[in-house]
């Protein structure tokens, strides 16, 4: 059982201290959570400060670090901008979280660092060389291996399959075999003969033996790139699943190991991640491990195999829930509840600094095939008449955003490009590897530029480098950011110093929008670090002189106006997804309906959720596509602090209006170049 700890109020005073303005306090809520150090789940409702009180939770268990039984905390979280942020606001104050036995981090890297590639070293006698989707699809791409023990037919026609399929091929591990499934414990993959411009009357599949060995080509490569050491990120789970099924001491080490686990976004998990850490950490309620779980089951919008969507998420004995949201208003929390799928009463207690009621009521933006493109217009017009009459402050940290869900463009649908024909897809991705330097200090987070995001960009440059001209550690594989420091401070603590310095002296130019002097420094310093490897500048000539770029500067405020900026009437709208903007809090949000097919038939969000957008919550039996829809909505809805717009066209909106009660919304139409305003009392 895990070390029994009894937090004190002096405990609690402490993190307040560390996390909360002067004066303030945690609610009974909070507190609830904090205190509480057992198997739980928490379902928090967007702008709860959940993550605040989890961190509560850590810096207070950091003063009862190291435990006497010599276990540790494993904190995991899904993306690296979520451990950054942990880092950021409570690293400072921690003297033990950070190390040794604890572990914060991605569950990616959890499952790398404990599973994988210990597993991996074990059957291959050596370490992986990467674990990375893109650098494996790149390194493969022209099928380099000769694959012995088949005919030149044979291994004509596998490679045609590979060629052609485009559903990504994994290794699973199923009821103790190894089969090729459609992404990881996806279904089985069907090997089948591409039909490409062949008429159907004319097309002939393969036969059962040909596909038979068609199957065994596949899976004797696809194992053969596995064993090469370039991994992807399935590849990992693979190795981990064959792991814990093959050693069934390893679960008991890892509960030895981490007494108390915090799974941040659980919401998001894949079926695969979830049942991973069910099976180390909880195992049928028997585990030893305090395994708490956190998020919101309303905003698991990603691939539709999340947690929350397909109710592999099963609530625990203990449920807390922090239904008080200090982000959105009244008004907003009152809308937002009803698109709720897992129903979650949300208390809005947002207000103004000053402490005032945040009044402003949320707004139809009514439109029509010949005012379209006056919507973003209209949302920019809607915020500068709010920040002159004072209902939204006037922050230079403001944020506003127009979002969409479907974006693929289509000339008789509504889309997000329908709206701001500009947008672009790929200056809201962010990729692991650029083509040159530039584009890396380029590719900071596009939406809040920090002083990790610049980091990330200068310090995965310099990795890029290092690893084209084939620098690696002892035993060859390419270093990560823990590998460079060991290597410079053992090398020479001045070169760590400097190195040091010149990193935090690029992050601040990078902040004030000097990225080509960053550039042209690491031009300057790229040499040197490579002289401490006995090395110069050959094969990386080429990655670092490069200027061009393949996707837009990225965003920030005013100073730059990249493909997904609007400005108008002295304000910047980010044009974006939902997607891209979930956890994300803003001033202003419009969220722009859009066509959405499943199935062959599509509509939009004024269609699937009428009920919802009047006060009507939504319904436990509702169709699968109306929940979809509901959970985008809910996550779009509930950014604003102050303005909600929701842009519908004046068709549907007429259906919608008819005999029901607008009342907390206000309505503006788009009549020519002259809105219309009503408000609905």
């Amino acid at each position: 059982m895990p070390v029994e700890i009894n937090l004190t109020e002096d405990d609690i005073a402490y993190a307040e201290s560390v996390l909360l303005p002067k004066g303030a306090s945690f609610d009974h809520e909070r507190r609830e959570f904090i205190r509480n150090l057992g198997t739980l789940d928490l379902q928090a409702v967007p702008g709860s400060g959940k993550t605040t009180a989890l961190l509560a939770k850590l810096l207070i268990l950091d003063r009862y670090l190291p435990f006497a039984d010599g276990s540790g905390i494993l904190v995991l979280s899904h993306t690296n901008a979520a451990i950054d942020e942990i880092r950021s606001r409570i690293g400072s104050h921690c003297k033990a979280l950070f190390r040794y036995p604890n572990f914060v981090g991605t569950i990616q890297g959890f499952v790398d660092d404990f599973l994988a590639i210990p597993y991996f070293t074990n059957r291959y006698h050596r370490v992986p060389v990467r674990i990375d989707d893109e650098i494996r699809e790149q390194r493969f791409a022209n099928r380099p291996f000769n694959m012995q023990g088949f005919s030149a037919p044979e291994s004509k026609r596998a490679l045609h399959f590979l060629r052609v399929n485009s559903k990504p091929i994994r290794l699973s591990y199923m009821d103790g075999n190894t089969v090729l499934t459609e992404g990881y414990r996806g279904p089985r993959l069907i090997i089948k003969k591409p039909r490409g411009n062949t008429k159907a009357e004319n097309y002939s599949d393969w036969s059962l033996d040909e596909k038979a060995k068609v199957e065994e080509w596949v899976t004797k490569f696809t194992r053969r790139v596995l064993a090469s050491g370039h991994l992807c990120y399935d590849d990992a789970y693979f190795l981990a699943d064959v792991f814990l099924t093959k050693n069934s001491q390893i679960k008991e080490l890892l509960q030895a190991r981490f007494s108390h686990v915090f799974v941040d976004e659980m919401q998001d998990m894949e079926m695969h991640q979830h049942d991973l850490l069910e099976r180390v950490f909880f195992d049928g309620g028997s585990a030893v491990t305090a395994f708490q779980r956190v998020g919101d089951k309303n905003q698991s919008i990603y691939d539709g195999r999340t947690a929350a969507t397909q109710g592999f998420w099963i609530d625990r004995a203990t449920v807390l829930q922090l239904n008080g949201s200090y982000r959105l208003s009244p008004l907003i929390a009152e809308l937002v509840s009803n698109f709720a799928i897992a129903p979650l009463r949300i208390d809005g207690r947002g207000k103004n600094s000053d402490g005032s009621e945040i009044s402003v009521r949320p707004k139809f933006i009514v439109y029509s095939e010949s005012t379209l493109d006056q919507v973003l217009p209209e949302f920019t017009r809607a915020i500068r008449e709010g920040l002159d009459n004072g209902s939204i402050p006037a922050d230079p940290h403001n944020k506003y955003r127009a979002i969409a869900w479907a974006t693929k463009p289509d000339n008789e649908k509504v889309r997000l490009c329908s709206y701001h024909p500009s947008f672009s897809r790929e200056e809201l991705r962010q990729k692991p590897d650029y083509t040159n330097l530039r584009s890396y200090i380029l590719a900071c987070d596009k939406r809040s530029l920090t002083f990790a995001s610049a980091e990330r960009g200068i310090t995965g440059a310099m990795l890029q480098v290092l690893r084209i001209e084939g620098i690696g550690d002892a035993s060859g594989r390419p270093l990560n950011k823990a590998k460079l420091k060991e290597f410079l401070v053992g090398a020479d603590p001045e070169s760590w110093a400097a190195h040091e310095a010149n990193l935090y002296r690029w992050c601040v130019l990078v902040a004030s929008g000097k990225e080509d002097d960053v550039v042209q420094e690491m031009k300057s310093y790229l040499p040197k670090l490579l002289a401490l490897f006995d090395s110069a500048v050959k094969l990386s000539a080429a990655f670092i002189n490069d200027t061009s770029t393949v996707f837009a500067p990225p965003v920030s405020g005013a100073r730059r106006n990249g493909a997904n900026i609007f400005q108008g009437e002295g304000v910047n709208i980010l044009v974006s997804t939902v997607h891209a903007v979930k956890g994300e809090t803003h001033t202003a949000t419009l969220y722009m309906e859009t066509h959405y097919e499943k199935g062959g038939g599509g509509s939009y969000e004024s269609e699937r959720l009428a009920k919802q957008l009047i006060g009507t919550p939504l319904a436990q039996n509702a169709h699968k596509l109306a929940k979809q829809s509901a959970k985008m909505v809910y996550v779009g809805f509930s950014r604003p602090t102050h303005l909600l717009c929701f842009a519908v066209h004046e068709s549907r909106f007429t259906a919608l209006a008819v005999s029901v009660n607008t009342s907390g919304w206000d309505v503006l139409r788009l009549v020519d170049k002259a809105p219309v305003i009503e408000q609905v009392t």
